[in-house]
């Protein structure tokens, strides 16, 4: 962009013409010097030199030259004066005769009263020529700066110099044209009044000159200002800016500046398109005339579009920063200006819209609202590289088909990182707010869901390669989650959107209207609602109000609680495993084993490894058989053990294996397997769990301790518990119950009644029955 003072030739041309013709005033007076051959008086001249006139003016202090005049021709007239030259050639030198300006007129007329100064053919001024080189020389011609034009008139009174004819002006480093033209050497204002056209190559290939139109153009030398109205139009490359005035500033010749009014802007190049427009623009330019920053103000807007996507970024103010790369074109290098970074201030928006591709499902359309945005382009200035904010944002994906969700996200600032051809890879957020809306099911269109809400200290989501949908969603520090009834909460939440699961980890929580569950890890889907809990997992599931009386082992009435190492959910919470160190409980009655397996379709509990349940009397009676039973106050607990326990709701069963061991206040029964029967519950007795009777089968020992140390054992193949009568009944095998006091009983079926120490013995029919008594 340098040299753009080549417009200055314009007015060095009017300049020099008046050199050349107020000299042509001292003609006749020194014709008889200077002239030869003599002039001859033909009709209405007064002075005629048909073959040839030359003048010359020197310094008369330094005798260095000042002027050298050539003409074919001179002719002098007398009504009106006048002075006519064919084949004028003037040198007009500087002041220290190292260089002069060429200036070379077919016909130079010069009217004497008016002192105007008129050429009526063309008018080539060259600039800058060397003293030792020949402008007359093509070749020298070539190197220089020229201009040329017609119809020139010049003032002498003034010096002001204009033509109304297209004059254009070639240098070495660009050239240009214009119809209409005016220089004021006294204010040194230079005006191109029309169809004005220029191009500044620079040092670097054709392809990098800069190209400018305008309706009006005026160049202030003293202010180095060139101001274009009513319309400007400036080309670089690809880029190109249209505006209604434009001031271009020079600095030392050289483009540094263009201010713009309503301007537009456009740059397409390699599949790739950015516009940009605002109500005023400044370009400004590095010493070498390459671009390097454009600021817009007022309703900004630049809007990049490629293949994949539209992206539409506003503010108040915008400010495009420019990257100079240098490339290989034709084998030579080359310094192209590229787009790298844009800023946009003041109710900054950035809109990501997707356009239509085969074979490609439109991903949301993503709306980013902040005081600050910026947008980073790759190097090249292709395609995006990061879109980022530094105050607060809030950033929206509107679906484009009616699967996707509609999600908002606000943060205090946020970072998007681009991956290919543009499209979103990474994006990450600081205290996040997220609301999600999903779209109504498809069994359902028209129910409105509940939105999802969430909260973290931060937020990294990842995207599916090349299709701007997201892929995993990762919210570290305090994360909070909210949709209808159920809530979450964790130190971290991860969410992979493809299958729709989310794992919460450290201290989660998850809690609804059927209950809760904390653990370390919790794993949830999404779609279906299966769940999985790690780690020091506690979990409350609230009663079922449509349960059905008898459905429940433990107190249906009561929430029921478990404490585990890992927990299951599955069938929308109707299948709970627990594995490891479990506890289940409600109210006082609880269930204790290495795991428990709750299926509420099918009304079953599995419980395996260390069983140990416990169950309240809700009857609350007591015995009154010595001094140490319980009162009738005291609770009363019936624990059983065994290594594995299966209940079923629907006949209130539940089967103990593997060896079992029920205790119930002072009583014990030890067998291989017990069929446990839990008392039936009502309308009238709903929260009632407590054993009503239980069965005993393969090697059953019955221990009963009483008062003073005293103790009854019991053994027999079967044997039944009945809690109403604190009754015991041994049969199958060869049922006995031996008294540390009285000695032993053997029968056929023996029935002890632990309350009133009462014992009944029936033999068999052929055998009587068998007692022994210890003596005292």
């Amino acid at each position: 962009m340098r040299r753009i003072s080549v417009w200055l030739a314009v007015a060095a041309i009017f300049l020099t013409a008046l050199v050349a013709y107020t000299y042509k005033l001292r003609l006749e007076r020194d014709r008889a010097r200077r002239a030869s051959p003599t002039p001859q008086i033909e009709n209405k001249y007064r002075a005629v030199a048909p073959s040839g006139w030359a003048w010359t003016k020197d310094d008369p202090k330094t005798n260095r030259p000042m002027v050298r005049v050539t003409a074919e021709s001179f002719k002098g007239t007398d009504d009106p004066s006048t002075f006519e030259l064919h084949a004028l050639a003037l040198r007009l030198y500087d002041k220290t005769a190292s260089s002069y300006t060429y200036v070379k007129s077919d016909n130079a007329l010069f009217d004497e009263g008016s002192g105007l100064l008129k050429s009526r053919g063309p008018v080539t001024i060259v600039i800058n020529v060397p003293a030792a080189a020949d402008a007359a020389d093509p070749k020298e011609v070539a190197k220089r700066v020229h201009v040329v034009t017609t119809g020139v008139t010049y003032e002498t009174k003034t010096g002001r110099a204009s033509t109304a004819d297209p004059a254009s002006f070639v240098f070495p480093d660009g050239g240009g044209k214009a119809v209409g033209a005016e220089y004021d050497p006294n204010t040194k204002v230079l005006h191109l009044k029309s169809q004005i056209a220029l191009d500044w190559v620079g040092k670097g290939p054709m392809e990098n000159k800069m190209h400018v139109e305008a309706g009006d153009l005026v160049y202030k030398e003293a202010e180095q200002k060139i101001y274009l109205s009513p319309w400007s139009k400036l080309q670089r490359q690809s880029m190109l800016i249209q505006a209604q005035n434009s001031v271009v500033t020079l600095q030392d010749g050289v483009l540094h500046q263009i201010d713009s009014d309503r301007p537009v802007g456009t740059d397409d190049r390699n599949g790739r398109r950015v516009d940009y427009s605002a109500e005023k623009m400044t370009a400004i330019f590095d010493e070498d005339g390459n671009l390097v920053q454009i600021l817009g103000d007022r309703s900004a807007r630049v809007v990049s579009t490629q293949a994949g996507a539209r992206t539409v970024l506003t503010g108040d103010k915008a400010d495009l920063r420019f990257a100079l790369d240098t490339t290989q074109k034709n084998g030579q290098e080359a310094t192209e200006s590229n787009l790298h970074l844009v800023m946009a201030d003041g109710h900054a928006l950035a809109v990501s819209e997707p356009l239509p591709q085969p074979g490609v499902l439109p991903a949301e359309t993503r709306i980013l609202r902040s005081e600050h945005i910026e947008l980073e382009m790759k190097p090249g200035g292709q395609e995006v590289q990061e879109i980022r904010t530094s105050s607060q944002a809030q950033l929206e994906f509107k679906p484009n088909q009616p699967s996707q969700v509609h999600r908002t996200l606000d943060a205090s600032h946020l970072r998007i990182l681009y991956g290919e051809s543009s499209y979103v890879d990474t994006f990450r957020g600081w205290n996040v707010a997220t609301h999600t809306d999903k779209p109504a099911a498809a069994a359902k269109p028209r129910t409105v869901a509940a939105p999802a809400l969430t909260w973290s200290d931060q937020m990294t989501a990842k995207f599916t390669p090349n299709t701007n949908q997201i892929s995993t969603i990762d919210q570290k520090g305090n994360f909070r989650y909210q949709e209808g009834a159920r809530r979450a909460s964790a130190k971290r939440a991860f969410l992979e959107q493809t299958i729709n699961r989310i794992t919460l980890t450290g201290n989660a929580k998850v809690l609804d209207d059927t209950g809760s569950a904390v653990a370390d890890k919790i794993v949830m889907n999404q779609a279906n609602g299966d769940m999985d809990a790690i780690g020091h997992v506690l979990s409350t599931h609230q009663p079922d109000k449509n349960q059905k009386p008898g459905t429940s082992m433990l107190d249906a009435s009561q929430p029921m609680q478990a404490q585990a190492d890992q927990m299951e959910t599955r069938d929308s919470n109707n299948k709970i495993f627990y594995q490891g160190h479990v506890v289940m409980w409600q109210s006082a009655n609880r269930i204790a084993a290495g795991s428990i397996d709750v299926d509420r379709d099918d009304q079953s509990l599995h419980a395996a490894t260390n069983v140990v349940s416990e169950l309240l009397d809700n009857k609350g009676n007591g015995g009154s058989n010595g001094a140490d039973k319980t009162t009738a106050a005291d609770p009363i607990y019936t624990t059983v053990r065994a290594p594995d326990l299966l209940y079923r709701d629907d006949t209130r069963e539940a089967l103990y294996t593997g060896g079992v061991t029920l205790e119930r206040g002072k009583m014990t029964v030890a067998s291989k397997t017990m069929k446990a029967f839990l008392t039936p519950k009502t309308a009238q007795n709903s929260d009632d769990s407590s054993l009503d009777h239980a069965f005993a089968d393969g090697d059953v020992v019955v221990t009963d301790v009483l008062a003073n140390s005293r103790k009854r054992t019991g053994a027999a193949e079967h044997g039944e518990y009945y809690t109403k009568d604190d009754k015991v009944v041994l049969n199958g095998g060869s049922p006995h119950m031996a008294d540390s006091y009285k000695g032993i009983t053997k029968g056929r079926q023996l029935t002890y009644f632990s309350s009133d120490d009462h014992l009944i013995v029936e033999g068999n029919p052929k055998q009587v029955a068998f007692t022994q008594m210890k003596k005292k």
